[in-house]
């Protein structure tokens, strides 16, 4: 795989993974599921992913926005 590939691959995980992320922690419905099923440790270790995850969405969405631009 190319660095150019790799240049156009690698924002859209990072987009991916922060929008996912983001909306499964902000979802009432999938909170109150790892509240009920996953362990109280393993919950707060989920939750502490909120601010990557969002980071993530964020600048995701710029280096996508920049590649959209630049090509």
């Amino acid at each position: 795989m190319s660095p150019d590939k790799l240049d156009l691959l690698f924002p859209n995980l990072i987009f991916i993974y922060g929008a996912l992320m983001t909306l499964v922690l902000n979802t009432r419905f999938f909170t109150e599921l790892a509240e009920q099923r996953l362990p109280y440790s393993v919950n707060q270790q989920i939750k502490s992913h909120r601010g990557l995850a969002l980071f993530s969405l964020i600048a995701g969405a710029l280096w996508s926005m920049q590649n959209l631009w630049l090509s």
